[in-house]
């Protein structure tokens, strides 16, 4: 039996609020949030919400994308700071954008699942889950020539469905531990900021995105990475922070649907 670190089972609450939201949204949020945290414990193996807390080393993950704006302006950032990211891409926008993927890709980042029409896992059946996965993950394949081991539900819909559908394809399940909180609706650049940089811990998966609609997050960016150095953070990319193989290996081949 083969004996995981003490660390992997320190799973953090998953910080970030806003009062440009209700209530009852706050509310619906954080039960999300406790069951995730739980899910997440639960299944040390499959699930992760952060990465170990004992290096002050953390990762920025970008959602939704790529497209034709935001995405590119967030690699310039990127690249002008030297930093490595992730980007759990959707397959519908890789057919429009295939050249971005590429770009992100040769510039030294992740590109990871974020499935193929960005549906609420929770809310389909297990094939289907499998087929979103697969269908982007070959997507991928085609244009960088490796397979991503790693998933990203969308809207981090997850349950114990959805995380037998991504393990049967061969694929480990990242949440976040910290929502900047930048999907709200006119939400402002400083509730941003404070929210990762007032919150981050050591082993922090940052919630962001980069699609469009999301021009906030290019505007917030080189503070919040400024902000993070300042405070003595890392910035790595997933396959530094979590010590895993954010690619599969030729022998580790995906599953058929069923």
């Amino acid at each position: 039996m083969i004996r995981l670190p003490s660390y992997r089972f320190v799973t953090y609450d998953i910080l970030g609020s806003t009062n440009k939201i209700s209530k009852t949204q706050m509310n619906i949020l954080t039960a999300w949030r406790k069951y995730t945290v739980q899910l997440a414990r639960n299944h040390p193996n499959e699930m992760y919400v952060n990465g170990p807390p004992v290096e002050n080393n953390v990762s920025l993950t970008f959602d939704d994308g790529p497209d034709s704006s935001v995405t590119p302006r967030v690699l310039d950032i990127l690249k002008r700071n030297d930093i490595k990211a992730n980007f759990f891409f959707v397959g519908t926008q890789i057919n429009y954008f295939p050249n971005i993927v590429k770009r992100a890709y040769d510039e030294g980042h992740l590109i990871l699942n974020h499935s193929w029409n960005h549906p609420y896992f929770t809310k389909i059946d297990i094939k289907r889950i499998k087929e979103e996965i697969i269908l982007t993950e070959n997507k991928i394949k085609d244009i960088i020539g490796k397979r991503p081991a790693l998933v990203r539900p969308p809207y981090g819909a997850t349950d114990e469905k959805v995380l037998t559908a991504i393990s049967g394809t061969n694929n480990k399940t990242v949440i976040w531990s910290i929502d900047s909180m930048d999907w709200v609706q006119n939400v402002d650049k400083q509730t941003i900021i404070k929210n990762v940089l007032n919150n981050v811990r050591p082993g922090d998966i940052i919630l962001m995105h980069s699609s469009m609609g999301h021009k906030i997050d290019v505007e917030v960016l080189p503070e919040i990475i400024n902000g993070l150095r300042r405070k003595n953070y890392r910035i790595v990319d997933l396959s530094v922070l979590l010590k895993i193989n954010p690619y599969k290996s030729n022998r580790n081949l995906i599953k058929k649907c069923t």
